[in-house]
């Protein structure tokens, strides 16, 4: 029995088809000894018949499983069953990236939580000297608790010599694919990554895409000769810092894009939020800084410094002064006066509720003052439900 629905494949039972696409079939499934959910990835039948396909495979799995960041889906296991390999990730609970487009708009702090998470795993991997290849929406995973993972590593690369499935077919969607990818360049670099990743960011930022053409052909043929429309020109608000990083980000010569993606986001955030300083803006977890900012809905940055920061609502009255007052951003009145701290320790900073009257909030859930919460990039963070918010970015 293959890959069907109560199927027993290795330790693992089949439990439901979740995706199907070119290359693979996504399935959940259970570990009942671990007792835990798991995605598996099953490959197109089609590669198994590819002779050297299987060493491929497994060599390429490899490189992938070693990867461990926060931003990347974490490979558990590869193998195969009946000669059709697959590989075994952890279970996300949420919705891609993608699907996320599809249902509202994007607030600032969101757009850069998302650039971020994506830019931290992407520069992790290519420091390892991963390529992804296949960077768009549809492979970016938004769990419910907020978290953003990069997923589908190497898929790509696994299958790209398999001529029974791709023949003269060229690897990659083409609504996001680099110019030289698109041309079968054999030596890529990072830049293909930064060309695609360049892409995501003009749609999250200028809400389409710079190109969309009917056919395939003629998006790929777009990609490689055609300049995109200026995002000043489709968005008027957006600032022209904004758009130089953007269009920086797709040129069609991989010397004129930037060298690396931590350049990109670093340039990005720089012109993202002009009201930081420049330490602000370069000290990202990219570059493994201890610096990191508190990113309000309305825009405004406030920087985490060393030691302890105490947040709450200032009251001369009561002699109560903070060292960041959330008075003017507390509409609903329910900060208290000593709300919460954030205290660095240890290259971490960590968040304590101060016995609050309306709570801390980290996504959603409430902070006990006995449990502190170790801030991860990306963290959205409420002082009272439905209060102040704050979007923890370093």
């Amino acid at each position: 029995m293959s890959f069907t629905i109560g199927a027993k494949v290795g330790p693992y039972l089949i439990q439901e088809e979740l995706g199907q696409g070119g290359m693979a079939t996504v399935y959940k499934a259970y570990h009942p000894a671990l007792e835990r959910h798991v995605a598996i990835k099953a490959m197109d039948t089609a590669l198994s018949k590819e002779q050297g396909f299987i060493e491929r495979f497994r060599r390429e799995a490899r490189v992938i499983a070693r990867l461990d960041n926060p931003h990347i889906v974490p490979v558990y296991d590869f193998d195969e069953h009946e000669g059709q390999p697959y590989i075994v990730l952890k279970l996300i609970d949420g919705q891609t990236l993608k699907d996320r487009t599809r249902s509202s708009p994007y607030s600032r702090p969101e757009i850069l939580k998302i650039i971020t998470a994506v830019g931290d795993g992407l520069q992790y991997a290519h420091d390892r000297g991963v390529l992804h290849r296949d960077i768009k929406p549809s492979n970016v995973l938004i769990s419910s608790d907020g978290k953003i993972y990069l997923t589908d590593f190497g898929l790509a690369r696994i299958v790209e010599s398999a001529s029974s499935l791709t023949g003269d077919m060229i690897v990659g969607t083409p609504h996001y694919i680099s110019p030289e990818q698109a041309v079968n360049t054999e030596d890529l670099d990072a830049g293909t990554d930064i060309y695609s990743f360049g892409v995501m960011i003009y749609e999250l930022v200028v809400g389409r895409l710079p190109f969309d053409a009917n056919t395939a052909f003629s998006l790929i043929e777009e990609h490689i000769f055609k300049i995109p429309p200026s995002p000043t020109s489709i968005k008027t608000d957006l600032s022209w810092e904004i758009e130089s990083v953007i269009l920086k980000a797709l040129e069609k010569n991989r010397a004129d894009r930037y060298e690396k993606v931590s350049d990109l986001v670093t340039a990005f955030k720089k012109a993202w939020l002009p009201n930081a300083t420049p330490k602000d803006v370069s000290s990202t977890t990219l570059e493994s800084s201890n610096v990191a900012t508190l990113l309000a809905d309305n825009g405004k940055v406030f920087p985490l410094s060393e030691g302890e920061i105490v947040l709450g609502r200032n009251s001369a009255t009561k002699n109560v002064k903070n060292d960041i007052d959330l008075s003017d951003l507390d509409i609903k009145k329910i900060v208290s006066r000593r709300h919460a701290t954030v205290k660095h320790e240890n290259n971490d900073f960590i968040l304590y509720d101060l016995e609050s009257r309306n709570g801390t909030f980290i996504n959603g859930e409430r902070l006990s003052s006995k449990q502190p919460h170790t801030l991860a990039s990306g963290d959205v963070i409420e002082f009272g439900s439905g209060g102040v918010k704050f979007t923890f970015v370093r």
